[in-house]
């Protein structure tokens, strides 16, 4: 199972996220968002993680963004050198077609957020812009008015076997996932990936290693999926 750390803001957090064995790592570049890094900080932080996987197995740097423009988002990949893309805003087929076409060689992950009330609604969206642009995983976000992730609320899971019922991309879960609580999604055969912000957090941005640790063995406990897997482009 794919297992990604988001919203890093600290050099000491990314080491942490590291050491304890993840495979991926968020760069939140949303402004409005209370885990913002700038291309600076960002720059910073992923030379510490190349850094610091130069003699183990490499993680996904993935630039998270809400909303942007395709040639911030292509100017702002290859400026911090991210391997990997996640688009967790209102963004359209078409404007994400037109960040695929500026940046083809970078896996694309697409968030959606998921309203209880009416999941057939992110089901319909998701075919739309599946049958339109190559997307590497789609991941699944708890709707929450105003907010664009990061809200520690869980999504309803009554979604899954709706998912399931047809070929989709691999299905990444986020949304209120902590250590107490992953191994009932690891365990789940049909999901690829999982990703946490809040879950792991003393407050936003500020990552808990102790919790990031827990986080990653209840994971690893639970998964039945033991191979190694890593983003296509």
């Amino acid at each position: 199972m794919w297992i990604k750390i988001c919203g890093v803001t600290r050099t000491e957090d990314i080491l942490a996220v590291i050491q304890s064995g993840a495979d991926a790592i968020g760069f939140n570049f949303f402004p409005q968002s209370k885990r913002f890094v700038s291309i600076a900080t960002a720059r910073l932080l992923a030379e510490t993680a190349r850094q610091a996987t130069i003699d183990s197995p490499c993680v996904d740097l993935v630039g998270v963004f809400v909303n942007a423009h395709a040639d911030t988002v292509k100017e702002t990949a290859e400026s911090v050198g991210m391997n990997a893309i996640q688009l967790h805003g209102d963004e359209s087929p078409e404007q994400v077609a037109a960040i695929h076409d500026l940046c083809p060689a970078l896996p694309l992950i697409r968030a959606f957020r998921v309203d209880p009330k009416n999941p057939e609604l992110a089901l319909r969206d998701i075919d739309r812009l599946t049958a339109l642009v190559p997307i590497s995983a789609i991941l699944l976000d708890a709707f929450v008015p105003g907010e664009f992730g990061g809200t520690g609320t869980a999504v309803d899971l009554s979604i899954l076997p709706a998912y399931f019922a047809q070929p989709r991309p691999p299905l990444i879960l986020a949304g209120g996932l902590t250590p107490t609580n992953v191994a009932s999604i690891a365990a789940q055969r049909a999901v690829w990936g999982i990703d946490t912000a809040s879950g792991v957090e003393l407050s936003p941005g500020i990552k808990d290693q102790n919790r990031i640790v827990q986080f990653i063995k209840a994971t690893r406990s639970a998964d039945i999926n033991s191979d190694v897997v890593r983003l296509q482009a």
